[in-house]
């Protein structure tokens, strides 16, 4: 069989970008999304350097440039020190010349409009099996239909479906970096999102953020427990009591925000996990994004690699002439070192969002306003972030990749 017909598996941000850059390669590419429409829950995320370049090629610069968040300053808080404010675009300044931070589903939004001329999506549907043939891969749905692709591509997160299906169990690839994230939305009813506050004790970290076009709040708990807490990934209830047993009896807003947990819009709870896989591809199969090398959820880089990996991928099916074991070789080997660079970003950064003694937080609580009021040139010398983490959040956001223009022939994949 020849022929140019993808099927993405998820419709998140990997899966979004890796769809309109198909289109715009020739190929059909068809996204099958388990919910019954785009996904808009989720956290701010950060956006860098070189996946900026990618999203501007595509002409959605302006309108991210509108959306994102503007929190720009900060409070850190904690027990016995009074508040410190902090200038926060400073701190992507050591290793990003380009950021915007973003909600996720303001981003899931714009990306969705832009492939609303062309996009094939099946809502409410999701991948049961792959039986892989001479010609192709025969996709059979929960839907029971089936159909047959040249490719099935996996960018359904960090619990990938495709990656279970193809590739084997998940903890096979994840490894747990010792913490949680929680995080909802609320009404920014008592105006607890004016600027981001960040309250800090050891283990122990809650982050609240202005939503700017919504009026409500962003809350984040980050936690590292004294034992694994075994929760399934849709037991709200444990999650919940887990977070209220954990976090009850702090200070600040906690309590308040804690009340307000049942009920809550967006409501997600996930371990601290990393995705480490040596191949994301296999035969006809391939992953992008958190579902082949998700960094940990929340502790950043994970959505300016996702947008760098689709490109990549789409961009090597496009040169490779119809040969996709060539593609997917090539998008392998571009994107292989970058991955394991990032690698270092989430436990990192996670002793740095949740420190575990109070003499940490004590220091960043009187350094790191102290720094980032400095000259550009001085602070670029002081480091605001482990040094190993600035250095992999500097390869992300530096990742040489080639302008987005079509290539000379982008023909049918051959067997």
């Amino acid at each position: 069989m020849r022929g140019k017909d993808i099927l993405i598996s998820g419709s998140g941000i990997a899966g979004l970008v890796l769809a309109w850059w198909l289109g715009r390669y020739g190929f059909r590419p068809t996204i099958v999304e388990k919910s019954t429409g785009l996904r808009r829950g989720g956290h701010a995320v950060d956006l860098w350097g070189t996946a900026l370049d990618v999203l501007e090629w595509m002409g959605l610069l302006a309108e991210l440039e509108e959306r994102r968040t503007r929190n720009d300053r900060g409070v850190m808080i904690t027990p016995g020190l009074r508040p410190r404010e902090i200038e926060l675009n400073r701190i992507s300044g050591q290793f990003a010349s380009k950021q915007i931070e973003i909600m996720r589903g303001e981003l899931v939004g714009i990306l969705g409009r832009s492939l609303s001329a062309g996009g094939d999506f099946m809502f409410g549907n999701s991948i049961s099996g792959m039986d892989e043939h001479a010609g192709g891969v025969n996709v059979t749905f929960e839907s029971g239909d089936s159909r047959d692709f040249e490719l099935v591509i996996g960018a359904d997160g960090q619990h990938s479906n495709v990656r279970h299906i193809a590739f084997g169990e998940e903890d096979r690839f994840s490894r747990n970096l010792g913490g949680y994230v929680c995080g909802y939305t609320v009404a920014d009813d008592h105006k607890l999102g004016e600027g981001v506050h960040r309250y800090v004790v050891p283990n122990k970290t809650v982050v609240v953020f202005p939503i700017r076009h919504s009026g409500d709040a962003a809350v984040i708990f980050l936690f590292r427990p004294t034992r694994p807490l075994g929760l399934q990934h849709d037991d709200v209830k444990g999650q919940i009591k887990a977070l209220q047993t954990t976090f009850g009896g702090e200070s600040w807003e906690v309590a308040h925000l804690l009340d307000r947990l049942t009920g809550a819009k967006d409501f997600y709870f996930e371990s601290l996990d990393q995705i480490t896989m040596q191949s994301w591809h296999r035969a006809r199969i391939a992953l992008v994004g958190d579902a082949a090398y998700c960094p940990a959820p929340a502790v950043g880089g994970g959505t300016s690699l996702a947008v760098i990996g689709a490109y990549t991928l789409a961009r090597e099916l496009a040169e490779a002439k119809g040969d996709y074991r060539r593609a997917l070789q090539s998008y392998h080997n571009a994107t292989r070192d970058l991955v394991h660079q990032s690698r270092v970003i989430g436990p990192a950064l996670f002793e740095s969002l949740v420190p575990s003694s109070r003499i940490s937080i004590y220091l960043g609580m009187l350094l790191l306003p102290l720094v980032t009021r400095l000259p550009g040139a001085l602070r670029r010398n002081v480091p605001l972030l482990p040094r190993r983490a600035v250095r992999a959040m500097r390869a992300v956001s530096e990742a040489p990749v080639r302008h987005g223009g079509l290539p000379e022939s982008h023909e049918s994949l051959s067997i």
